[in-house]
């Protein structure tokens, strides 16, 4: 009886380090694969095959700056990684591409699920944005919704963005998906844009409390910047997620993101 007990308690064991061994698997399993890396400006915005999405990438300067698309079937459809060294600055993107779309009351209520890991503190030189971001032409605006940032050599990664970093005014802030955002305007005078060098608006929505993983409910935040007076363009060019760098050496790695609508 003791014997037997004994070896009860030995094959006990061994199932319970079989079992251990294999809830370790899945997730080396599960990594994603690459499905394509672009290493070179975009030109625009480029379609991503068999995908509703489109991608973009801009980048002045360093070397070996690239974003990987983990393609249709990983991560949400949308999910990608990018990497830079040393950039005067670098953009990469997936998501919504309408070109010269209509107001952004057609599309439905828009949203994003992600979920992403990133380099550290001061990873992406003096400034840094990770989030939702956009145009939208008449007239030409710029716009962030700021959910997560590098941080900088004056600020910690883990505090949220200030005006020293947008360089625009505070106008306000509203409650949504769980924080507060601080709305943030600025002026760009003869600078890069969609249409060439312009001068146009940025907007801003700050999160005050920064996050990398969650939900994004983006139309809320046109709304408020529409009662602020911050009206977006009547064609909206695109809505995307995107990784901004000013600089340093770094990743981002989304092993999540989809952009969805409702009505």
């Amino acid at each position: 009886m003791k014997n037997h007990f004994i070896t009860s308690i030995f094959v006990l064991v061994l199932l319970c380090c079989f079992w251990a061994s294999c809830t370790n698997k899945p997730e080396e399993e599960n990594k994603m694969e690459p499905h394509t890396t672009y290493t070179n400006n975009s030109g625009g915005n480029q379609s991503l095959p068999g995908s509703p999405y489109g991608y973009e990438m801009w980048t002045e300067g360093g070397n070996n700056n690239k974003l990987i698309w983990y393609g249709p079937n990983q991560g949400g459809g949308a999910a990608f990684r990018a990497e830079w060294n040393n950039p005067n600055d670098f953009l990469g993107r997936v998501g919504y591409y309408w070109g010269n779309g209509g107001k952004y009351t057609s599309y439905g209520n828009l949203y994003c699920d992600f979920k992403f890991s990133r380099s550290g503190r001061s990873t992406a030189g003096p400034y840094s944005y990770i989030g939702i971001y956009g145009w939208s032409r008449n007239p030409l605006i710029e716009y962030y919704i700021v959910e997560d940032w590098f941080g900088n050599q004056s600020q910690s990664d883990t505090s949220p963005m200030g005006k020293g970093t947008t360089q625009g005014n505070v106008i306000g802030n509203f409650t949504v998906d769980g924080s507060v955002y601080e709305i943030h305007k600025s002026k760009r005078t003869n600078q890069p844009s969609i249409d060439g060098y312009a001068t146009f608006d940025q907007y801003f929505s700050i999160r005050q409390s920064p996050r990398k993983s969650g939900t994004i409910s983006i139309t809320k935040h046109f709304e408020e910047w529409a009662k602020v007076g911050m009206n977006l363009g009547s064609n909206m060019y695109e809505c995307k997620f995107l990784v901004e760098a000013g600089g340093g050496t770094g990743w981002f790695d989304a092993s999540y993101l989809t952009f969805y609508q409702r009505d």
